[in-house]
């Protein structure tokens, strides 16, 4: 689970709406606040970042957390030309899905592939909201924690970025443990 991850504090968890994943992050000992975006793609707007600042501040934020599941289908709309779009995918996606090896691409395991694709965007994600203007210097001087997960379902693990990253590129396998 996640809560070995996670101190026992308040934590901003930054999620996409479509993965109903409100309830799995309640059950850890931390006090759970949600910000959401579709695909976890998030804008930070001047007054989305003054806003979560106020917001971390009165509930005394210590972490903020990038959740998805590898099962989000945004990713899935993306990696799997196939499946119709529910949604337009943003542009950003679509560019992250340049960033992975022609050899996963190939690869017959479509699992690996969405996690190694969602744990990129996080981790990108997770780079720029550091690097906003006011949020970004905020987070630095309140030195509060920021980290992504992955999350399966059916093993009901999160994994963080580098987990799949060195599974996945150097094993071409993600074990469940």
């Amino acid at each position: 689970m996640i809560s070995n991850k996670l101190k026992s504090d308040n934590c901003l968890f930054m999620i996409c709406p479509t993965d109903n994943i409100e309830s799995v992050l309640r059950k850890t000992d931390s006090k759970a606040f949600f910000y959401s975006a579709l695909g976890a793609n998030f804008r930070w707007d001047t007054d989305t970042q003054e806003s979560l600042i106020t917001l971390i501040e009165n509930q005394k934020i210590t972490q903020v957390i990038f959740i998805t599941k590898y099962t989000n289908l945004f990713y899935r709309e993306v990696l799997e030309p196939e499946i119709e779009p529910f949604f337009n995918v943003n542009e950003t996606l679509l560019q992250m899905d340049k960033t992975l090896p022609d050899c996963l691409l190939n690869q017959s395991d479509p699992i690996l592939r969405v996690m190694l694709f969602a744990s990129r965007h996080l981790q990108r994600q997770q780079k720029r909201i550091l690097k906003t203007s006011i949020l970004g210097k905020a987070l630095k001087q309140r030195t509060i924690t920021t980290q992504s997960f992955i999350y399966h379902p059916n093993n009901q693990i999160f994994y963080p970025p580098k987990m799949i990253e060195k599974k996945v590129l150097l094993y071409g396998q993600l074990s469940p443990n």
